[in-house]
Protein backbone atom coordinates (compact mmCIF):
# COMPACT_ATOMS: atom_id res chain seq x y z
CA UNK A 1 0.00 0.00 0.00
CA UNK A 2 1.13 3.53 -0.62
CA UNK A 3 2.06 5.97 2.40
CA UNK A 4 -0.25 8.36 0.70
CA UNK A 5 -3.26 6.58 1.07
CA UNK A 6 -3.56 5.15 4.61
CA UNK A 7 -3.23 8.52 6.67
CA UNK A 8 -6.22 9.23 4.77
CA UNK A 9 -7.84 6.15 6.40
CA UNK A 10 -7.07 6.34 9.64
CA UNK A 11 -9.01 7.15 12.49
CA UNK A 12 -9.58 11.35 13.24
CA UNK A 13 -8.38 10.64 16.86
CA UNK A 14 -5.25 8.82 15.90
CA UNK A 15 -4.42 11.97 13.05
CA UNK A 16 -4.86 14.20 15.89
CA UNK A 17 -2.07 11.93 18.11
CA UNK A 18 0.17 11.83 14.38
CA UNK A 19 -0.20 15.59 13.72
CA UNK A 20 0.75 16.47 18.21
CA UNK A 21 3.87 14.24 17.78
CA UNK A 22 5.27 15.51 14.33
CA UNK A 23 5.41 18.71 16.35
CA UNK A 24 6.85 17.66 19.23
CA UNK A 25 9.77 16.01 16.84
CA UNK A 26 10.05 19.38 14.71
CA UNK A 27 11.49 20.70 17.88
CA UNK A 28 14.51 18.57 18.10
CA UNK A 29 16.21 18.77 14.69
CA UNK A 30 15.51 22.72 14.92
CA UNK A 31 17.47 22.85 18.27
CA UNK A 32 20.70 20.66 16.17
CA UNK A 33 20.36 22.50 13.28
CA UNK A 34 20.38 25.63 15.46
CA UNK A 35 23.95 24.15 17.43
CA UNK A 36 25.27 22.90 14.19
CA UNK A 37 25.05 25.99 12.22
CA UNK A 38 26.56 27.63 15.29
CA UNK A 39 29.39 25.67 14.94
CA UNK A 40 29.85 26.08 11.59
CA UNK A 41 29.46 29.95 11.03
CA UNK A 42 31.23 31.29 14.08
CA UNK A 43 32.81 28.35 15.85
CA UNK A 44 34.60 26.46 12.73
CA UNK A 45 38.08 27.58 11.59
CA UNK A 46 38.12 27.12 7.51
CA UNK A 47 41.03 25.17 6.23
CA UNK A 48 40.49 25.69 2.34
CA UNK A 49 38.80 28.70 1.46
CA UNK A 50 37.14 27.63 -1.66
CA UNK A 51 36.16 24.05 -0.07
CA UNK A 52 35.01 25.70 3.46
CA UNK A 53 32.84 28.14 1.56
CA UNK A 54 31.72 25.07 -0.79
CA UNK A 55 30.60 23.79 2.24
CA UNK A 56 28.94 26.42 3.63
CA UNK A 57 26.28 27.11 0.92
CA UNK A 58 25.65 22.55 1.02
CA UNK A 59 24.86 22.97 4.45
CA UNK A 60 22.38 26.34 4.15
CA UNK A 61 20.75 25.16 1.78
CA UNK A 62 20.06 21.68 2.77
CA UNK A 63 19.46 22.74 6.17
CA UNK A 64 16.73 25.12 4.63
CA UNK A 65 15.56 22.58 2.85
CA UNK A 66 14.57 20.45 5.87
CA UNK A 67 13.52 23.46 7.67
CA UNK A 68 11.25 24.04 5.01
CA UNK A 69 9.94 20.52 5.44
CA UNK A 70 9.20 21.07 9.43
CA UNK A 71 7.53 24.26 8.13
CA UNK A 72 5.06 21.77 6.06
CA UNK A 73 4.61 18.92 8.41
CA UNK A 74 3.70 20.97 11.12
CA UNK A 75 -0.24 21.24 10.52
CA UNK A 76 -1.78 19.18 8.03
CA UNK A 77 -5.03 18.40 6.38
CA UNK A 78 -6.77 15.17 5.03
CA UNK A 79 -9.32 15.96 3.06
CA UNK A 80 -12.37 13.14 2.84
CA UNK A 81 -15.84 14.73 0.72
CA UNK A 82 -18.82 13.31 0.84
CA UNK A 83 -20.01 11.96 -2.52
CA UNK A 84 -21.85 13.96 -4.70
CA UNK A 85 -25.40 12.53 -5.47
CA UNK A 86 -25.95 9.57 -7.80
CA UNK A 87 -28.46 11.65 -9.49
CA UNK A 88 -25.45 14.98 -10.10
CA UNK A 89 -26.32 17.07 -12.95
CA UNK A 90 -22.53 17.69 -13.73
CA UNK A 91 -21.32 16.75 -17.07
CA UNK A 92 -17.81 14.98 -16.53
CA UNK A 93 -15.12 14.32 -19.86
CA UNK A 94 -12.46 12.38 -18.79
CA UNK A 95 -9.29 12.85 -21.00
CA UNK A 96 -6.82 9.38 -21.36
CA UNK A 97 -3.50 11.05 -22.67
CA UNK A 98 -1.89 9.06 -25.21
CA UNK A 99 1.26 9.14 -27.50
CA UNK A 100 2.66 6.17 -28.43
CA UNK A 101 2.07 4.12 -25.47
CA UNK A 102 1.67 0.05 -26.35
CA UNK A 103 -1.86 -0.68 -26.73
CA UNK A 104 -2.71 -3.05 -24.04
CA UNK A 105 -1.96 -0.46 -21.54
CA UNK A 106 -4.59 1.76 -23.14
CA UNK A 107 -6.86 -0.31 -23.23
CA UNK A 108 -6.48 -1.22 -19.62
CA UNK A 109 -7.13 2.36 -18.94
CA UNK A 110 -9.78 3.25 -20.90
CA UNK A 111 -11.72 0.19 -19.33
CA UNK A 112 -10.64 1.51 -15.98
CA UNK A 113 -12.43 4.97 -16.85
CA UNK A 114 -15.78 3.61 -18.26
CA UNK A 115 -15.91 1.71 -15.29
CA UNK A 116 -15.69 4.82 -13.04
CA UNK A 117 -18.94 5.65 -11.09
CA UNK A 118 -21.06 8.40 -12.11
CA UNK A 119 -24.10 9.09 -14.56
CA UNK A 120 -22.93 11.47 -16.69
CA UNK A 121 -19.43 11.18 -17.97
CA UNK A 122 -17.51 10.57 -21.42
CA UNK A 123 -14.71 8.86 -22.10
CA UNK A 124 -12.39 10.45 -24.48
CA UNK A 125 -8.81 8.63 -25.50
CA UNK A 126 -6.95 11.82 -27.29
CA UNK A 127 -4.38 10.00 -29.20
CA UNK A 128 -1.44 12.15 -30.37
CA UNK A 129 -0.07 9.38 -32.66
CA UNK A 130 -2.25 8.75 -34.18
CA UNK A 131 -2.66 4.65 -34.25
CA UNK A 132 -5.27 2.95 -36.29
CA UNK A 133 -5.34 0.07 -33.20
CA UNK A 134 -5.66 2.61 -30.20
CA UNK A 135 -8.89 4.15 -32.63
CA UNK A 136 -10.41 0.26 -32.68
CA UNK A 137 -10.18 0.05 -29.29
CA UNK A 138 -11.32 3.29 -28.33
CA UNK A 139 -14.25 2.14 -30.51
CA UNK A 140 -14.80 -1.25 -29.31
CA UNK A 141 -14.92 -0.16 -25.49
CA UNK A 142 -17.31 2.97 -26.36
CA UNK A 143 -15.13 5.71 -25.98
CA UNK A 144 -14.69 8.32 -27.79
CA UNK A 145 -11.52 9.40 -29.90
CA UNK A 146 -9.89 12.38 -30.97
CA UNK A 147 -6.94 13.63 -32.47
CA UNK A 148 -5.20 16.34 -34.58
CA UNK A 149 -3.18 17.17 -37.47
CA UNK A 150 0.19 17.86 -35.44
CA UNK A 151 1.53 18.14 -32.29
CA UNK A 152 1.64 21.65 -31.43
CA UNK A 153 1.95 22.02 -27.76
CA UNK A 154 2.52 18.22 -26.84
CA UNK A 155 0.69 17.23 -23.88
CA UNK A 156 -0.76 20.71 -23.47
CA UNK A 157 -1.58 20.99 -26.71
CA UNK A 158 -3.16 17.59 -27.10
CA UNK A 159 -5.18 18.68 -23.64
CA UNK A 160 -6.30 22.19 -25.43
CA UNK A 161 -7.15 20.56 -28.66
CA UNK A 162 -9.80 18.43 -26.40
CA UNK A 163 -11.20 21.07 -24.73
CA UNK A 164 -12.52 22.95 -27.86
CA UNK A 165 -13.91 19.57 -28.76
CA UNK A 166 -15.73 18.99 -25.42
CA UNK A 167 -17.92 20.69 -22.82
CA UNK A 168 -18.28 18.54 -19.40
CA UNK A 169 -18.40 20.82 -16.51
CA UNK A 170 -15.69 19.18 -15.11
CA UNK A 171 -12.37 17.70 -16.71
CA UNK A 172 -10.40 14.71 -15.61
CA UNK A 173 -7.03 13.89 -16.64
CA UNK A 174 -5.21 10.34 -17.04
CA UNK A 175 -2.31 9.05 -18.32
CA UNK A 176 -2.48 6.43 -20.61
CA UNK A 177 -0.61 3.94 -18.31
CA UNK A 178 -2.72 5.18 -14.61
CA UNK A 179 -6.02 2.94 -14.48
CA UNK A 180 -8.52 4.84 -12.28
CA UNK A 181 -11.00 3.07 -9.91
CA UNK A 182 -14.20 2.87 -10.06
CA UNK A 183 -14.70 5.25 -7.27
CA UNK A 184 -12.53 8.11 -8.68
CA UNK A 185 -15.13 10.57 -9.31
CA UNK A 186 -16.93 9.68 -5.89
CA UNK A 187 -14.34 11.22 -4.28
CA UNK A 188 -13.20 14.08 -6.02
CA UNK A 189 -16.37 15.24 -7.18
CA UNK A 190 -17.37 16.55 -3.66
CA UNK A 191 -13.85 19.03 -3.53
CA UNK A 192 -15.69 21.38 -5.77
CA UNK A 193 -18.26 22.24 -3.46
CA UNK A 194 -15.86 25.33 -2.90
CA UNK A 195 -16.16 28.06 -6.36
CA UNK A 196 -12.63 28.86 -5.68
CA UNK A 197 -11.36 25.38 -6.18
CA UNK A 198 -9.74 24.79 -9.52
CA UNK A 199 -8.59 21.30 -9.36
CA UNK A 200 -8.19 18.14 -6.97
CA UNK A 201 -5.35 15.77 -7.25
CA UNK A 202 -4.39 12.79 -5.86
CA UNK A 203 -1.51 10.40 -5.71
CA UNK A 204 0.26 8.54 -8.38
CA UNK A 205 0.97 4.77 -7.46
CA UNK A 206 2.79 2.21 -9.65
CA UNK A 207 1.39 -0.72 -9.94
CA UNK A 208 4.99 -2.42 -11.52
CA UNK A 209 6.56 -2.00 -8.36
CA UNK A 210 6.46 -5.12 -7.00
CA UNK A 211 8.40 -6.62 -10.41
CA UNK A 212 10.80 -3.87 -11.33
CA UNK A 213 13.31 -2.38 -9.11
CA UNK A 214 13.60 1.16 -10.92
CA UNK A 215 10.14 1.49 -10.74
CA UNK A 216 10.19 0.56 -7.00
CA UNK A 217 12.73 3.32 -6.13
CA UNK A 218 10.90 5.95 -8.26
CA UNK A 219 7.26 4.96 -5.87
CA UNK A 220 8.95 5.26 -2.69
CA UNK A 221 10.69 8.35 -3.56
CA UNK A 222 7.33 9.53 -4.16
CA UNK A 223 5.72 8.49 -1.54
CA UNK A 224 7.01 11.51 1.42
CA UNK A 225 5.67 14.30 -1.63
CA UNK A 226 2.15 12.52 -1.73
CA UNK A 227 2.01 12.10 2.39
CA UNK A 228 3.06 14.48 4.88
CA UNK A 229 4.02 16.93 2.04
CA UNK A 230 0.93 17.40 0.11
CA UNK A 231 -0.92 17.01 2.92
CA UNK A 232 0.97 20.05 4.40
CA UNK A 233 0.39 22.32 0.99
CA UNK A 234 -3.26 21.76 1.15
CA UNK A 235 -3.56 24.07 4.38
CA UNK A 236 -1.72 26.88 2.20
CA UNK A 237 -3.18 26.80 -0.77
CA UNK A 238 -0.03 25.51 -2.23
CA UNK A 239 -1.14 22.41 -3.85
CA UNK A 240 -0.20 21.90 -7.72
CA UNK A 241 -1.48 19.56 -10.32
CA UNK A 242 0.89 16.70 -11.09
CA UNK A 243 -0.31 15.94 -14.90
CA UNK A 244 -2.34 12.48 -14.03
CA UNK A 245 -4.91 11.33 -12.10
CA UNK A 246 -6.16 14.75 -11.76
CA UNK A 247 -9.78 16.84 -11.97
CA UNK A 248 -10.21 20.21 -13.34
CA UNK A 249 -13.28 22.68 -13.46
CA UNK A 250 -13.18 23.44 -16.60
CA UNK A 251 -14.10 27.32 -15.82
CA UNK A 252 -10.87 27.06 -14.55
CA UNK A 253 -9.55 26.35 -17.64
CA UNK A 254 -11.29 29.05 -19.63
CA UNK A 255 -9.79 31.54 -16.47
CA UNK A 256 -5.69 30.59 -18.09
CA UNK A 257 -7.19 30.27 -21.53
CA UNK A 258 -6.54 26.77 -21.30
CA UNK A 259 -3.37 24.19 -20.27
CA UNK A 260 -0.24 26.51 -20.78
CA UNK A 261 2.18 25.31 -23.72
CA UNK A 262 5.12 27.10 -22.78
CA UNK A 263 6.13 24.58 -20.48
CA UNK A 264 7.08 20.82 -20.08
CA UNK A 265 5.81 21.07 -16.71
CA UNK A 266 2.07 21.96 -17.77
CA UNK A 267 0.88 20.75 -14.73
CA UNK A 268 3.12 23.18 -12.07
CA UNK A 269 2.51 26.44 -14.62
CA UNK A 270 -1.24 25.84 -14.78
CA UNK A 271 -1.13 25.65 -11.23
CA UNK A 272 0.38 28.54 -10.59
CA UNK A 273 -1.71 30.54 -13.08
CA UNK A 274 -4.45 29.06 -11.72
CA UNK A 275 -3.41 30.68 -7.99
CA UNK A 276 -2.84 33.92 -10.16
CA UNK A 277 -6.90 33.55 -10.72
CA UNK A 278 -8.16 33.00 -7.64
CA UNK A 279 -8.23 29.29 -7.73
CA UNK A 280 -6.76 26.67 -5.39
CA UNK A 281 -5.61 23.06 -5.84
CA UNK A 282 -7.11 20.53 -2.67
CA UNK A 283 -5.30 17.15 -1.98
CA UNK A 284 -7.30 13.77 -1.84
CA UNK A 285 -4.78 11.28 -0.14
CA UNK A 286 -6.55 8.43 -0.99
CA UNK A 287 -4.74 6.16 -3.95
CA UNK A 288 -8.11 6.65 -6.94
CA UNK A 289 -5.48 5.21 -10.01
CA UNK A 290 -2.33 2.64 -10.82
CA UNK A 291 -0.13 3.53 -12.99
CA UNK A 292 2.94 2.37 -14.63
CA UNK A 293 6.45 3.43 -13.18
CA UNK A 294 9.91 3.93 -14.66
CA UNK A 295 11.21 0.56 -15.97
CA UNK A 296 14.11 1.46 -16.49
CA UNK A 297 17.01 3.49 -15.16
CA UNK A 298 17.76 5.68 -18.35
CA UNK A 299 13.81 6.00 -18.01
CA UNK A 300 13.87 7.26 -14.55
CA UNK A 301 16.56 9.92 -15.52
CA UNK A 302 14.34 11.01 -18.50
CA UNK A 303 11.69 11.25 -15.81
CA UNK A 304 13.61 13.41 -13.12
CA UNK A 305 15.05 15.47 -16.30
CA UNK A 306 11.68 16.53 -17.83
CA UNK A 307 10.65 17.59 -14.09
CA UNK A 308 13.37 19.27 -13.12
CA UNK A 309 14.21 21.20 -16.39
CA UNK A 310 10.69 22.42 -16.45
CA UNK A 311 10.45 23.44 -13.22
CA UNK A 312 13.58 25.06 -12.99
CA UNK A 313 12.61 26.61 -16.51
CA UNK A 314 9.24 28.26 -15.06
CA UNK A 315 11.64 29.43 -11.97
CA UNK A 316 14.11 31.58 -14.27
CA UNK A 317 12.05 32.67 -17.28
CA UNK A 318 8.31 32.39 -16.66
CA UNK A 319 8.55 34.58 -13.00
CA UNK A 320 6.47 32.23 -11.08
CA UNK A 321 5.88 34.45 -8.25
CA UNK A 322 3.34 37.17 -7.84
CA UNK A 323 2.15 39.86 -5.50
CA UNK A 324 -0.88 37.51 -5.70
CA UNK A 325 -0.08 34.50 -3.62
CA UNK A 326 -0.22 34.09 -0.21
CA UNK A 327 3.14 34.04 1.13
CA UNK A 328 2.67 31.03 2.72
CA UNK A 329 2.04 29.60 -0.67
CA UNK A 330 5.24 31.36 -2.15
CA UNK A 331 7.03 29.58 0.49
CA UNK A 332 5.93 26.04 0.10
CA UNK A 333 6.43 26.83 -4.11
CA UNK A 334 10.06 28.66 -3.54
CA UNK A 335 10.76 24.69 -1.21
CA UNK A 336 9.46 22.85 -4.78
CA UNK A 337 11.71 24.88 -7.10
CA UNK A 338 14.64 24.46 -4.33
CA UNK A 339 14.29 20.38 -4.89
CA UNK A 340 15.90 20.81 -8.35
CA UNK A 341 18.76 22.43 -6.72
CA UNK A 342 19.70 19.21 -4.36
CA UNK A 343 22.23 17.96 -7.44
CA UNK A 344 24.75 20.74 -6.63
CA UNK A 345 24.69 20.34 -2.97
CA UNK A 346 25.36 16.16 -3.20
CA UNK A 347 28.04 17.92 -5.57
CA UNK A 348 29.57 19.08 -3.03
CA UNK A 349 29.41 16.30 -0.78
CA UNK A 350 30.81 14.03 -3.34
CA UNK A 351 34.05 16.37 -3.99
CA UNK A 352 34.74 16.98 0.04
CA UNK A 353 36.44 13.62 0.74
CA UNK A 354 38.02 13.13 -2.41
CA UNK A 355 40.02 16.75 -2.26
CA UNK A 356 41.40 15.52 1.66
CA UNK A 357 42.18 11.78 0.67
CA UNK A 358 44.28 13.13 -2.65
CA UNK A 359 45.43 16.32 -1.93
CA UNK A 360 45.41 16.86 1.81
CA UNK A 361 42.62 19.69 1.58
CA UNK A 362 39.71 20.18 4.39
CA UNK A 363 37.08 22.77 4.63
CA UNK A 364 37.68 23.10 8.52
CA UNK A 365 40.50 22.99 10.32
CA UNK A 366 39.56 20.59 13.01
CA UNK A 367 37.68 18.44 11.12
CA UNK A 368 37.12 15.94 13.74
CA UNK A 369 34.47 18.19 15.21
CA UNK A 370 32.33 17.99 12.31
CA UNK A 371 30.59 14.69 13.00
CA UNK A 372 29.54 15.69 16.50
CA UNK A 373 27.95 18.32 15.66
CA UNK A 374 26.54 17.46 12.36
CA UNK A 375 25.54 13.42 13.02
CA UNK A 376 22.92 14.67 15.82
CA UNK A 377 21.39 17.34 13.59
CA UNK A 378 21.09 14.30 10.92
CA UNK A 379 19.67 11.79 12.73
CA UNK A 380 16.56 13.64 14.42
CA UNK A 381 16.10 14.92 11.07
CA UNK A 382 15.78 11.23 9.75
CA UNK A 383 13.85 10.40 12.95
CA UNK A 384 11.26 12.90 11.91
CA UNK A 385 11.16 12.63 8.48
CA UNK A 386 10.55 8.66 9.66
CA UNK A 387 7.60 8.97 11.55
CA UNK A 388 5.68 11.99 9.11
CA UNK A 389 6.07 9.10 6.33
CA UNK A 390 4.18 6.75 8.74
CA UNK A 391 7.71 4.93 9.12
CA UNK A 392 7.64 4.17 4.95
CA UNK A 393 10.34 6.20 3.57
CA UNK A 394 13.04 4.11 3.32
CA UNK A 395 16.50 4.52 2.12
CA UNK A 396 16.02 4.03 -1.54
CA UNK A 397 13.96 6.79 -1.46
CA UNK A 398 16.87 8.71 -0.48
CA UNK A 399 19.29 7.16 -2.32
CA UNK A 400 17.20 8.05 -5.57
CA UNK A 401 17.37 11.27 -4.79
CA UNK A 402 21.14 11.53 -4.03
CA UNK A 403 21.60 9.33 -7.11
CA UNK A 404 19.98 11.81 -9.06
CA UNK A 405 22.88 14.49 -9.28
CA UNK A 406 24.10 14.34 -12.43
CA UNK A 407 20.59 15.26 -13.64
CA UNK A 408 19.70 18.16 -11.47
CA UNK A 409 22.87 19.67 -12.49
CA UNK A 410 22.52 19.02 -16.24
CA UNK A 411 18.68 20.11 -16.16
CA UNK A 412 20.05 23.41 -14.20
CA UNK A 413 22.62 23.97 -16.98
CA UNK A 414 20.06 23.34 -19.48
CA UNK A 415 17.02 25.58 -17.69
CA UNK A 416 19.30 28.29 -17.81
CA UNK A 417 21.44 28.48 -21.29
CA UNK A 418 19.63 25.55 -23.38
CA UNK A 419 16.68 25.85 -25.80
CA UNK A 420 13.20 25.30 -24.69
CA UNK A 421 12.58 21.60 -23.75
CA UNK A 422 10.44 19.49 -25.82
CA UNK A 423 8.27 16.73 -24.16
CA UNK A 424 9.21 13.09 -23.88
CA UNK A 425 7.20 10.18 -23.05
CA UNK A 426 8.05 7.64 -20.41
CA UNK A 427 8.72 4.05 -21.70
CA UNK A 428 6.40 1.17 -20.46
CA UNK A 429 7.77 -1.43 -21.77
CA UNK A 430 10.91 -3.08 -22.79
CA UNK A 431 13.89 -2.01 -19.95
CA UNK A 432 16.72 -1.35 -21.25
CA UNK A 433 20.60 -2.76 -19.88
CA UNK A 434 22.94 -0.20 -20.12
CA UNK A 435 25.95 1.94 -18.38
CA UNK A 436 24.97 4.89 -20.86
CA UNK A 437 23.02 6.46 -17.84
CA UNK A 438 25.55 5.72 -15.00
CA UNK A 439 29.29 6.70 -16.75
CA UNK A 440 28.89 9.45 -14.51
CA UNK A 441 28.13 7.22 -11.48
CA UNK A 442 30.73 4.67 -12.76
CA UNK A 443 33.65 7.13 -12.84
CA UNK A 444 33.45 9.05 -9.54
CA UNK A 445 32.95 5.53 -8.09
CA UNK A 446 36.25 5.06 -9.55
CA UNK A 447 37.65 8.03 -8.49
CA UNK A 448 36.38 7.44 -5.10
CA UNK A 449 37.77 4.33 -4.49
CA UNK A 450 41.30 5.13 -6.22
CA UNK A 451 41.38 8.30 -3.20
CA UNK A 452 40.58 5.74 -0.56
CA UNK A 453 43.36 3.52 -1.20
CA UNK A 454 45.77 6.78 -2.09
CA UNK A 455 44.58 8.27 1.42
CA UNK A 456 45.23 5.32 3.00
CA UNK A 457 48.14 4.78 2.06
CA UNK A 458 49.60 7.70 2.60
CA UNK A 459 47.93 9.23 5.80
CA UNK A 460 46.95 5.70 7.23
CA UNK A 461 44.11 5.45 9.78
CA UNK A 462 44.31 8.80 11.05
CA UNK A 463 40.77 10.03 12.50
CA UNK A 464 40.86 12.40 9.91
CA UNK A 465 41.42 9.67 7.27
CA UNK A 466 39.26 7.46 8.41
CA UNK A 467 36.02 10.35 8.72
CA UNK A 468 36.63 10.75 5.25
CA UNK A 469 37.03 7.14 4.09
CA UNK A 470 33.39 6.80 5.87
CA UNK A 471 32.00 9.72 3.65
CA UNK A 472 33.46 8.42 0.52
CA UNK A 473 32.18 4.70 0.99
CA UNK A 474 28.96 5.96 2.09
CA UNK A 475 29.09 7.92 -1.63
CA UNK A 476 30.10 4.76 -3.14
CA UNK A 477 26.92 3.06 -1.81
CA UNK A 478 24.51 5.49 -2.88
CA UNK A 479 26.43 5.38 -6.69
CA UNK A 480 26.78 1.90 -6.79
CA UNK A 481 23.29 1.15 -6.46
CA UNK A 482 22.18 3.03 -9.70
CA UNK A 483 25.15 1.45 -11.59
CA UNK A 484 23.44 -1.94 -10.52
CA UNK A 485 20.20 -0.91 -11.43
CA UNK A 486 21.44 -0.19 -14.79
CA UNK A 487 22.43 -3.27 -15.82
CA UNK A 488 19.41 -5.60 -13.85
CA UNK A 489 16.07 -2.92 -13.75
CA UNK A 490 13.86 -5.89 -12.82
CA UNK A 491 12.94 -7.28 -9.91
CA UNK A 492 14.87 -10.75 -8.31
CA UNK A 493 11.08 -12.06 -8.16
CA UNK A 494 9.63 -12.01 -11.68
CA UNK A 495 5.90 -11.36 -11.55
CA UNK A 496 3.19 -11.60 -14.42
CA UNK A 497 2.45 -7.91 -14.87
CA UNK A 498 -1.20 -8.60 -14.85
CA UNK A 499 -1.35 -10.39 -12.03
CA UNK A 500 0.75 -8.05 -10.51
CA UNK A 501 -1.37 -5.26 -11.78
CA UNK A 502 -4.90 -6.70 -9.76
CA UNK A 503 -3.03 -7.54 -6.79
CA UNK A 504 -1.86 -3.46 -6.81
CA UNK A 505 -5.52 -2.16 -7.35
CA UNK A 506 -6.76 -5.11 -4.69
CA UNK A 507 -4.40 -3.52 -2.15
CA UNK A 508 -4.74 -0.31 -2.27
CA UNK A 509 -9.00 -0.84 -2.06
CA UNK A 510 -8.50 -2.94 0.98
Amino acid sequence: MGASEVPARTSASRRLVYQRTCRVLVGLPVLFALVYLKWLLFDAKPGNPVLFAMLLVAELFNVGQAAGFWFTIYRQEWVEHQPRPKRSKEMVDIFITVYGEPAEVVERTVEGALAIRHPRKRVWVLDDGPSPRIEMIAAMKGAGYLTRPDRAGAKAGNINAALACTSGDFVVILDADHVPKPEFLERTLGGFTDASVGFVQTPQSYGNRAENRVAAGAHDQLDIFYGPIMRGRTTRSAVFSCGTNVIFRREAFKAVGGMPEDSITEDLRISLLLLDEGYRGIYVPEVLAVGIGPIDVSGYFSQQSRWARGGLEILLKHRPFSVKMPWQARVEYGLSFMYWFTGLAYGVYLVLPIAYLLFGLRPVQVPNQYPSYFLPYLITTLVTMAYATEFRINFRALWFTLGSFPVHIGALWQAAFGRRATFVVTAKEGATRSLRPVLMHVFFITLLVYSIVFGLAVNGFTPSTTNNVAFALGHILVLAGFVRYAMRPEAVRELDYNASMQSEVADETA
